[in-house]
């Protein structure tokens, strides 16, 4: 992924109004980031931490979505982020869901995944953070696969939600 400057980042949101966009708060250090072993760039918001961010590179340019997460219920178990398809046990997975951008003729609607509670998919999928206690799947895919596979399941999922708001 390519270095983003905080404008980038705040234009780039496809599912949020752009006051919204311009009030978000940014993942700090935003500076510090290395940009090229990133597969996308996501954080949660630290004054709201049931609301996360993802920004990716797309063929259309940097697009950026707004996620929720919902409150977990009953006892957690293992599941599989679908990003960066990482085995985690118990609260390391949660599901998200993103508003679709609305045009004139519908309502809002949302849809959903599991995936990494902290959003650090990157950070997995290149072997940078572990999850403690569960033995991942044995896979042959090198890091920079890996790291490609993670972009392309971000971008998927980003065209999946402006498919119907195509006007």
């Amino acid at each position: 992924m390519r270095s983003l400057s905080e404008t980038e980042i705040r234009n780039s949101f496809i599912n949020c109004s752009q006051g919204e966009a311009q009030r978000l708060h940014l993942p700090t250090g935003l500076s510090h980031i290395e940009w090229e072993s990133q597969a996308f760039l996501g954080w949660i918001d630290p004054k709201s931490p049931q609301r996360g961010y993802v920004v990716a590179e797309t063929d259309d340019g940097p697009k950026g979505i707004v996620l929720h997460r919902t409150p977990q219920h009953g006892r957690p178990t293992a599941q599989m982020c679908q990003f960066c398809m990482t085995l985690h046990g118990g609260s390391g997975v949660s599901m998200y869901s993103a508003q679709r951008p609305a045009t004139k003729k519908e309502r809002y609607s949302s849809l959903g995944t599991y995936l990494c509670s902290d959003l650090g998919c990157s950070e997995y999928a290149v072997n940078r953070k572990r999850p403690l206690g569960i033995r991942q799947m044995e896979e042959t895919m090198t890091i920079e696969d890996r790291k490609d596979r993670t972009a392309n399941n971000v971008e998927r999922l980003i065209n999946r939600l402006k498919e119907r708001s195509m006007p």
